[in-house]
């Protein structure tokens, strides 16, 4: 399947299964992590493609495999892991304000499924940001992997500033 047609039929289902908030239940993850750069910064960090490709931490994927694309409100997130398998995850915004990001995540590997969501807040002063992550309607079997990641990209971004 070539990326437009994956992009395609992700941006269907997402669009056809997003306006069904409340989600069915799952579970839920939550990262907080203080990054010391102003809000517009972090901002830019979780919004800008190549930005995102920079801090973005997959367990077990390869460094500098991480390729991210943004049209309109669809973001793609292609990764490669060390079973020289590729992956993507795509999310549709929500909403997009300096302060607050709410998207809908779907692997490749799941389009059967309904998305998950998450949830951004930045809170801060001046050159210190609080980033709480919240990423809820997962399934059990996929809490774990999404906790490594937050928690590893967060730190990454962390010492980018």
């Amino acid at each position: 399947m070539s990326t437009n047609e994956f992009v395609e039929q992700s941006m269907h289902v997402i669009n056809r299964r997003s306006r069904q908030l409340p989600l069915k239940p799952g579970f839920s993850i939550a990262v907080m992590r203080r990054v010391n750069a102003d809000r517009q910064r972090v901002f830019h960090a979780l919004t800008v493609p190549e930005y995102i490709e920079t801090w973005f931490s997959v367990p077990g994927s390869l460094i500098g495999r991480t390729f991210v694309w943004r049209r309109d409100e669809l973001v793609s997130i292609s990764y490669s892991c060390r079973e020289n398998e590729e992956s993507r995850i795509v999310c549709s915004y929500r909403v997009c304000r300096k302060r607050k990001l709410l998207f809908t995540w779907r692997h490749s590997h799941a389009l059967e499924r309904a998305p998950s969501w998450v949830r951004i807040r930045l809170e801060g002063e001046f050159r210190r940001t609080a980033v709480h992550v919240t990423q809820f309607g997962l399934e059990l079997s996929d809490r774990q992997w999404h906790q490594e990641l937050w928690e590893a990209s967060l730190e990454k971004m962390c010492k980018l500033f």
